[in-house]
């Protein structure tokens, strides 16, 4: 996707937002279009990842359809989509996909299939102990793991 209609897609949900339309909370992301964009190129099929609470535009540009995206939001779900058949998993508790995404990343170094993860978390997950924790495992067990911190200068850090 490109970052035109990665922007058109979340400018659509936030209209439906404020016309009262999607009763559950949004986080847009508005401004990191671009370097996602990057970071997605080195992203395989197959290899998994895991998001926070603001996933929409991961879940884009791990192929997941547009339609299916938006209706997920509709009902509800913007702060928890998860696409198994993706490879694609999101959390609303800080801190929440980091272990998990480090089990996986575990598994699959004892597998050797070359998959990877890629774990989003925000600047302020960063900080926790349990991202702290899995982050410093990874690197000292050499696992298969990407980590991305996003800092969208609105956090408290």
């Amino acid at each position: 996707m490109t970052n035109e209609e990665l922007t058109i897609f979340e400018k659509d949900i936030a209209k439906i937002y404020e016309k009262g339309q999607i009763k559950a909370p949004i986080h847009l992301r508005d401004g990191n279009e671009d370097p996602l964009i990057q970071i997605f190129k080195n992203i395989n099929r197959e290899d998994y990842v895991f998001s926070t609470w603001a996933s929409h535009l991961h879940a884009l540009l791990k192929g997941i359809p547009p339609d299916i995206i938006k209706q997920d939001i509709l009902q509800g779900r913007s702060i928890t989509l998860h696409y198994p058949q993706h490879n694609f998993y999101s959390s609303a508790i800080v801190g929440g996909v980091a272990p998990i995404a480090l089990g996986v990343s575990k598994a699959l170094s004892e597998s050797n299939k070359g998959t990877r993860v890629f774990c989003f978390i925000g600047d302020m997950t960063f900080h926790t102990g349990i991202a702290n924790e899995c982050i410093r495992y990874s690197i000292g067990h050499d696992l298969p793991i990407t980590w991305v911190i996003e800092d969208n200068n609105k956090s408290v850090e």
